[in-house]
């Protein structure tokens, strides 16, 4: 099963359209779940991960992922070590959360546009190791690849990508290895970096999109796009159409799946 955790401001709906993880479970055999997150005072819906503006709020968006997961598993037959969690921005942040309080739950995360907050990543103390795959634009305009410590957005200090990755390759006790994916275009800006050891199955994986922006790379419509039934020609929008972000995640996910018998 994968927990799908769409951006502030926008919806499950949204996230489910411009995605397409719908037809991708359909072809891998798994369940695709959207949770939608709770209206702030400027009734904007949002996962609660600690941004400053969001900072009475009470809401245990943790203890909500957890209880949509417990649901589901009491319907349907989901492998407790095969329920992974995917975001984008806000969403993305939620997954590192998750990682960091309900490791428990969750095999892998998978955020895109997504970082941590500083009170996060010093908090952060998994019960059980989480591998992470990572999707970020060096040009993001909203999630600072370089991070904001100071707080100049107005987000809280958050860390940059390469920070937040380092953190989780130091858990995992991971060696760094580099490497260009042959399936994209030889001029394609999308510079690879897998952190592995030959013990275990944990993996890093960060896929830093050079002059990326805040988006869902090979989305089927602009994420922000709320006309999202205007057609489109092509998969993916933007520079970086031959990266299919969703594709990549379900690929990562299957690598911690038990193959079906027969």
């Amino acid at each position: 099963m994968i927990v799908a955790m769409h951006g502030y401001g926008s919806s499950a709906e949204n996230l489910m359209a411009y995605s397409g993880l719908n037809d991708l479970a359909d072809a891998h055999g798994f369940i695709v779940v959207y949770p939608q997150g709770s209206l702030d005072k400027e009734q904007k819906a949002y996962f609660n991960v600690g941004y400053e503006f969001h900072a009475q709020s009470t809401v245990d968006d943790t203890g909500f992922i957890r209880r949509v997961v417990d649901d589901l598993r009491a319907r349907y037959s989901i492998r407790p070590e095969e329920i992974f969690a995917t975001g984008m921005s806000n969403g993305g942040d939620m997954s590192y959360l998750l990682a960091c309080q309900a490791a428990d739950v969750f095999r892998a995360v998978a955020p895109v546009a997504g970082t941590m907050m500083k009170s996060t990543f010093n908090e952060c103390q998994p019960k059980k190791q989480v591998s992470v795959f990572a999707i970020s634009g060096t040009a993001d305009n909203i999630t600072w690849y370089e991070g904001d410590e100071e707080n100049t957005g107005g987000w809280g200090p958050y860390l940059s990508v390469e920070t937040v990755i380092n953190g989780w390759v130091q858990r995992l006790g991971k060696t760094k290895t580099t490497s260009h994916r042959k399936t994209f275009e030889e001029d394609d800006p999308i510079a690879i970096f897998s952190y592995t050891t030959e013990l275990g199955s944990e993996q890093v994986l960060l896929y830093r999109v050079e002059g990326g922006g805040h988006d869902w790379p090979g989305a089927r419509f602009q994420w922000w796009d709320l006309t999202r039934f205007v057609a489109r020609q092509t998969m993916g929008f933007g520079e970086h159409q031959d990266l299919d972000a969703s594709t990549e995640i379900v690929e990562f996910f299957n690598r911690f799946r038990t193959p079906k018998a027969g």
